[in-house]
């Protein structure tokens, strides 16, 4: 059996003095990233779940792709445990954050036992391949911007994403071999973003809410311009990856590592 060409790398990350607001030019964006942090710990064991379950009839029907799923589990372990531990900010910070955590917990305890494999690894597939956009526009597009924020947020999500793109084919390659059908890939689509971009908005509008309360930010930081230009930068960059995202013949290994995502990588080496 050929070995994995993915490698899970952990870096060392004292979130002791994080700042949550760690991208003060654009604040929205910063708490929508927090939302998607405080999900991590129970999304990430999900997708292992998920993962380790199908690899079981793996062995039998895709054996090569084996060593890459067994990686993958490994990446995304690391990557939980190190939210995990910037989370433990937030929630001393914003009170309030452990009803978000609890109902996301539930969530994800039990989309596998009531809906099944199919479901879950499409529902898998729907979070990766709209990660492997987000990782291109967040160390690609926006490094400019990424440069200006806490260094210690700014790392995780570097490190986070620049592992998403890298393990971009694993859920797809599993659910092609396994349960392919492009119909049954767009419900995962739509199913699981609506279902973390809605978890995600709603502890943004929360966490901005309790820093307007408190007089942390002004009233003015749920519109700022800054923030504007950049969900324009956003809408013109995900557009047409989105397009190429819903085609039939959608295939992530195609896409090339940018050398943004390629210097993160090797900076772990």
């Amino acid at each position: 059996m050929a070995e994995s060409v993915l490698t899970p790398r952990r870096p060392r990350i004292d979130f002791a003095d994080a700042d949550p607001v760690w991208l003060p030019i654009a604040p929205r964006f910063a708490h929508q990233q927090n939302g998607a942090s405080l999900l991590m710990p129970y999304l990430e064991p999900f997708l292992i779940r998920v993962i380790k379950t199908a690899r079981v009839e793996l062995e039998e029907k895709a054996p090569h792709l084996v060593p890459d799923v067994d990686v993958f589990c490994r990446q995304e372990a690391n990557h939980y445990k190190l939210h995990a531990a910037y989370n433990r900010e937030l929630l001393q910070q914003y009170p309030g954050l452990d009803a978000f955590e609890a109902e996301i917990r539930e969530d994800f305890e039990r989309f596998l036992p009531e809906r099944g494999l199919e479901w879950c690894l499409a529902y898998s597939e729907g979070f990766e391949c709209t990660g492997l956009m987000y990782a291109e526009f967040v160390l690609e597009e926006i490094d400019d911007l990424m440069a200006q924020g806490d260094p210690k947020v700014a790392e995780l999500w570097r490190w986070h994403l620049a592992e998403e793109f890298e393990h971009r084919s694993v859920t797809h390659d599993v659910l092609e071999a396994l349960h392919p059908g492009w119909w049954r890939r767009m419900r995962g689509i739509h199913f699981c973003s609506r279902h973390l971009f809605g978890f995600t908005g709603r502890v943004k509008a929360f966490m901005i809410d309790l820093d307007i309360e408190r007089g942390r930010l002004s009233p003015e930081a749920r519109d700022l311009p800054s923030e504007r230009q950049l969900d324009r930068r956003q809408a013109r960059f995900m557009r047409p990856r989105l397009m190429k995202l819903l085609s039939p013949r959608y295939d992530p290994s195609i896409r090339t590592m940018g050398a943004n995502t390629r210097k993160v990588l090797a900076s772990y080496a």
